[in-house]
């Protein structure tokens, strides 16, 4: 058995598509379309009588719970009808003014959609007197003037905004010395001490300054200042909380600065005293072979890298001697 795709069938004949039922609904598509118009155009006529008609009594059919003066505004396409629409806005205007403002009709992105039984979003402002009416009338117009800024949340303003934050900024007070990186010592193997105050406080704690190796993305290169940890997080508590951590971890760094800063001495100390021995044996060497002639004629007949070979044998076996190895 064989089926037929629904693009393998048949088209219709050439003069079947512009038949009578074609026609129809052409005709009717263009009466529904005229319709719509007329709607809308009947009802912007309405609003547009109502507006002629407002600030004076109101004839004809109304609300019961309406003052004696009455006003609609048009607010579907007014940028800040979100303001003019909330609870808080139209209770203040009451309380200014005196002046009722209620929210009616629907927003249409596309005002020509509307109908009659839901007409495009506007303000309806009831009052018992006309100096009421016109006190709520002016200042909804200047809530309708009013610069409300971008819609559209600008990501600058937002991390502008995380700045405000509480911060600290605790200086290290550290200076470099050889075998010692302070920034290592201070993060901790693996980034595992800045990790911990982070997660005990929920807070941002960062190293920055100079040789931290933070590059600050607003100037391209590291901060002036010498090296110093910053701490900044949502809460004040949270950040003193951090702080302190931060300054009890600095004592233990600083104390084993210190400890390595006295070996450090102690070892260039040695180091000098070395020396001058090696400075002492070199001038007992050559004292020696002046005092002795056969030496000295023997001597002569030496390359002088074996003299120099002698006088490091001297000076390695000083500071073995010295360093007990």
């Amino acid at each position: 058995m064989s089926s037929k795709r629904k693009w393998d069938q048949a088209g219709p004949e050439p003069g079947e598509a512009d038949g009578p039922s074609a026609k129809a609904t052409k005709v009717e598509d263009g009466k529904s379309a005229s319709e719509a118009a007329a709607a809308a155009a009947a009802i912007a006529a309405k609003i547009a009588a109502q507006f002629a008609n407002s600030g004076g009594p109101i004839s004809g059919t109304k609300d019961p719970h309406d003052g004696d003066y009455t006003q609609d505004i048009d607010i579907n396409d007014v940028r800040n009808r979100y303001l003019l629409t909330k609870g808080a806005t139209q209770q203040q205007i009451h309380d200014e003014t005196g002046a009722s403002v209620s929210t009616k009709g629907v927003w249409y992105p596309d005002r020509s959609k509307a109908t009659e039984k839901d007409p495009p979003l506007y303000l309806h402002i009831s009052a018992t007197s006309k100096e009421m009416l016109d006190k709520a009338v002016a200042k909804i117009n200047e809530l309708m003037a009013l610069d409300m800024g971008p819609l559209v949340e600008d990501k600058t303003s937002r991390v502008r905004e995380r700045r405000k934050w509480p911060e600290e900024k605790i200086p290290i007070g550290i200076d470099s010395i050889r075998n010692f990186n302070v920034r290592a010592k201070v993060v901790g193997p693996q980034g595992m001490f800045v990790k911990y105050i982070q997660q005990e406080t929920g807070t941002r704690v960062q190293i920055k300054g100079q040789g931290s190796g933070f590059v600050d993305q607003e100037t391209g290169h590291e901060h002036d200042e010498p090296m110093f940890i910053h701490v900044t997080g949502p809460d004040e508590q949270q950040v003193q909380r951090a702080k302190a951590l931060t300054e009890d971890l600095l004592e233990v760094v600083r104390a084993e600065h210190a400890k390595m800063k006295t070996i450090l001495q102690q070892q260039q100390m040695e180091l000098h005293q070395a020396q001058a021995q090696y400075a002492a044996y070199s001038a007992y060497g050559v004292c020696m072979l002046h005092s002795c002639p056969s030496l000295l004629r023997a001597s002569s007949l030496w390359h002088s890298s074996c003299l120099y070979t002698i006088l490091v044998c001297i000076f390695m076996r000083c500071i073995c001697s010295r360093f007990h190895v």
